[in-house]
């Protein structure tokens, strides 16, 4: 107790400044020794009073409840009453009064009753003090007062002890909370009511960086510089609000330093009755920084999936096990919306059959099987929607347990209509002709093919027709594009209604069709090819206009004009061609045509090798006046050598110039080879009375710019256009008069001249002839040559000259041979003539010393 003491300031000077506070005397130490003596006889009876009034209230009553703990009580007391009277009152009397305030203490006696036992003491005594003390005679007054005074000299003792005491395990406790207040690992800072801080951990000032200095007494503002934490905590403080776990970023206003954290703020009551508030903040640490993250990203990629689902008409859907042997069907949103259902709607697999297009419910359902078997399962079907036929694609992957049954699955569904109807309109672009909806080139391919490989499995024959329309171009060229394809949508109409369900029609470009005809032999494809040329025997009506066509139709069997695709096309092309020169309009293909073939192309191409190599030549023919046989002019004519088969026939190769499209450039080389002879002769002295004719095939007459490229080639050599003179076919002419008519303008405007050439072959309207800037119409040898013979030819003859003349045109006969001839044409009042007669057509050379020489 000397510990206790010493705490207490308890030295022997201060035991005696107590007493003597209290009036405690020598004599008063004297009185109680007297009572000591008088009253250790009432000592066993004050302590079993004094116990039994104890064990009447329940805070003290249960600590006798144990009679050996109430013995060992009663002894301690029986030596406490009497040491209260033995007269000695120094340091011992003090450290043992010490220790009783400490049990007491310890047991856990609040001091009202401590200061209730004494107060029992006094009582109890009194009455026997004075009973004893007037037994002797004495003054009970001053015994009494000795009593009081060292009564309460052990009260003092006894509380404060038992106050020492409490403040020492308050102090322990006060450390203990500060330990524990410091050892948190959250932040902690208690605030006031106006914000300032109150107390703060060591957890909160590490946090952020701070000394307690500059967190002690603050306002939170002047702390943290993140006024939603401001504003929160006035929310607290003013309204009684409560937040938990607020995700903030918090920044100190000293050292800027900035923590993302979890922020709890709420109301505590403050020991003062003030309310206070309670701020704990939580650091985020990285790991749970990416787990937040990573929990955000993964709704917004769970939303983002949905919208993406939503846009993209995905859905998603799962079958798991439901504990009980079965499976569970589960649909995402958009897969409820896809088939047309509430969200809440029960679903299983009946449901989804159900939901299927009829057509498509058994292939779908066999999928499903399948894939319970191991195999993938993707199907696309159809789904019937508000009336309307959507696609849908089912995509899934299944799990199997060891033995082969299915766990579980995950699968998703497409709208895929959109795809689906592009796929058809591809479809249509790449196998349909866009025109007349008929198979293209393409799938007219794939078509035969089949055709060829089902007719070889089964020895069947199959046979090819190849179509092309006579005089179609004429209304393209007359008419106009817009037209002709009014023209070939019908005609493609009509070519459907005459084919059997088995017949392919197909349209390959142009004015071209072909039919696959299955099963059918030479007798079969007169009788199809009949029907076709029958179709188009009423006229075709088109923007008001009635027009009446033809077709050719070359005809090429399976397998004995072909093994393949290529050959059977190629064949029957061959005798359309030949079938153009028949009256039946239809012709089957002969091996003979092929070499024919073969002999068209040798020749294209031998051709094209002499253009490209300049080999052809130009031989020119004296044009004459009859009467004094002068010369007037002279054509030019195409000539070709070729070092294998000698001199060609202009017969035979300018038809296949003009059917490979070569004539343009072949024109252009005649006038400039042309224009180079007459700048030659001119350099030589010579001078050709009149003009050069030159043929122009009607692909030059076509071209827009062919006037400006005329004069551009006479030009540069040196020419004057005044002595070219362009002969034009009638037929050629009018294959689009209007086009011809402009073209021929702007060549008279460039000093050219015009001539009608072959003039009676065609079918030319004299409305158009007038109308054309000719200066000469040239009669063809086929009147001229019989003329003497045949009155047909020769009335021909007369009449031309004399519409000639009537129109103020020249009039020039071809193939004039014999003067008979001549002096017919002449007294008709043809005046000049072009013919053997008067010479050949000769090379440049010959004809330079022939008629300059004569000159």
């Amino acid at each position: 107790m000397n510990d206790v003491a010493a705490a207490l300031g308890l030295d022997d000077e201060a035991i005696e400044r107590r007493k003597a506070f209290l009036n405690f005397t020598t004599d008063d130490a004297a009185r109680l020794r007297e009572l000591n003596a008088m009253l250790k006889a009432h000592t066993a009876t004050f302590v079993e009073h004094f116990y039994r009034h104890l064990s009447e209230f329940d805070e003290t009553g249960k600590l006798l409840s144990d009679p050996a703990t109430l013995k060992r009580l009663q002894n301690s007391q029986a030596r406490y009453f009497d040491g209260l009277t033995a007269g000695d009152y120094g340091r011992d009397y003090v450290l043992d009064r010490l220790l009783v305030g400490s049990v007491h203490h310890h047991v856990g006696l609040a001091p009202s009753w401590y200061l209730g036992a004494y107060a029992n003491y006094l009582v109890d005594l009194f009455p026997e003090v004075q009973t004893r003390l007037n037994e002797k005679g004495q003054d009970f007054m001053a015994a009494a007062q000795s009593l009081v005074k060292i009564v309460l000299f052990d009260v003092s003792l006894a509380i404060d002890t038992y106050i020492a005491a409490r403040d020492q395990t308050i102090l322990g406790l006060k450390n203990h909370a500060e330990v524990v207040f410091d050892s948190i690992h959250a932040g902690i800072l208690v605030l006031s009511s106006d914000l300032s801080v109150l107390s703060s951990n060591r957890a909160f000032r590490n946090m952020f960086a701070l000394s307690r200095n500059e967190v002690a007494g603050r306002r939170l503002a002047d702390i943290i510089a993140t006024p939603a934490l401001e504003q929160r905590a006035h929310e607290v403080a003013r309204h009684g609000a409560e937040y938990r776990a607020l995700p903030l970023q918090l920044e100190t206003v000293t050292n800027r330093l900035c923590k993302q954290v979890r922020v709890t703020l709420r109301r505590i009551a403050s020991g003062s009755g003030e309310t206070d508030i309670l701020l704990v903040v939580e650091e985020i640490s990285a790991e749970e920084r990416l787990r937040r993250e990573a929990e955000s990203r993964l709704l917004r990629n769970e939303a983002m999936l949905r919208q993406a689902q939503s846009v993209a008409r995905i859905g998603s859907w799962s079958l798991h096990p439901d504990g009980r042997g079965g499976h569970v069907l589960e649909w995402s949103a958009e897969t409820y919306r896809l088939f047309g259902l509430a969200l809440d709607t029960p679903v299983d697999y009946p449901l989804f059959l159900a939901r299927v297009h009829p057509e498509d419910r058994l292939r779908v359902d066999k999928a499903w099987r399948d894939a319970q078997l191991g195999k993938p399962y993707r199907v696309e079907h159809r789904i019937e929607l508000d009336g309307q036929a959507l696609w849908l694609e089912n995509r899934a992957e299944l799990e199997f347990d060891d033995d082969g049954q299915m766990i579980c699955a995950i699968g998703t569904v497409q709208d895929i209509t959109e795809r689906m109807t592009a796929e058809h309109q591809i479809e249509q672009l790449a196998f349909f002709d866009a025109l007349t909806g008929l198979p293209n080139r393409a799938l007219f391919q794939d078509r035969l093919n089949q055709a060829l490989a089902h007719a070889d499995r089964h020895n069947l024959p199959v046979a090819l027709m190849f179509i092309d329309l006579d005089r179609f171009k004429e209304i393209n060229d007359t008419q106009g594009h817009d037209c002709g394809d009014l023209v070939l949508t019908e005609v493609a109409r009509r070519f459907e209604t005459a084919l059997r369900q088995d017949e392919t029609l197909a349209r390959l470009g142009g004015d071209e069709f072909v039919v696959i005809a299955h099963k059918t032999d030479r007798t079969g494809a007169s009788v199809i090819a009949e029907r076709l040329i029958g179709t188009l025997a009423p006229p075709i009506a088109a923007k008001n206009q009635h027009f009446t066509l033809g077709a050719s139709i070359g005809i090429a069997l399976y397998p004995e004009d072909g093994q393949d695709s290529r050959q059977l096309l190629k064949h029957s092309d061959i005798a359309m061609y030949r079938a153009k020169t028949t009256s039946s309009g239809f012709c089957f293909y002969g091996a003979e045509m092929g070499h024919e073939l073969a002999r068209r192309l040798e020749v294209a191409m031998r051709f094209n090798d002499a253009l490209n190599e300049q080999r052809l030549q130009l031989h020119y023919q004296p044009q004459c006046d009859i009467e004094s046989g002068r010369l007037t002019g002279a054509e030019a004519l195409l000539r070709w050598f070729d070092p294998d088969w000698g001199w060609m026939s202009p017969a035979e190769f300018i038809p296949i110039a003009e059917s490979r499209g070569m004539m343009t450039r072949v024109g252009e080389w005649v006038l400039n080879t042309v224009c180079h002879q007459l700048r030659k002769w001119r350099h030589l002295g010579h001078t050709l009375n009149g003009r050069v004719a030159i043929n122009v095939a009607a692909q030059q007459i076509e071209q827009h710019d062919f006037a400006q490229r005329a004069l551009a080639i006479a030009r540069s050599t040196g020419v004057a256009p005044t002595q070219i003179e362009f002969e034009i076919t009638e037929s050629g002419m009018m294959r689009d008069p209007e086009s011809a008519m402009r073209v021929t303008h702007e060549l008279v405007k460039a000093g050219f001249t015009i001539s009608i050439d072959d003039f009676g072959t065609g079918h030319s309207s004299l409305a158009y002839l007038k109308r054309f800037p000719a200066d000469k119409l040239k009669i063809d040898m086929s009147f001229v040559r019989h003329m003497l013979r045949d009155r047909n030819d020769h009335s021909i003859v007369a009449t031309v000259v004399a519409m000639a003349r009537s129109l103020g045109l020249k009039a020039l006969a071809e193939g004039v041979e014999h003067a008979e001839q001549a002096d017919s044409l002449f007294e008709m009042g043809c005046s000049e003539a072009q013919g053997y007669l008067f010479g050949k057509p000769v090379g440049a050379d010959d004809f330079a010393a022939r008629w300059f020489a004569a000159a």
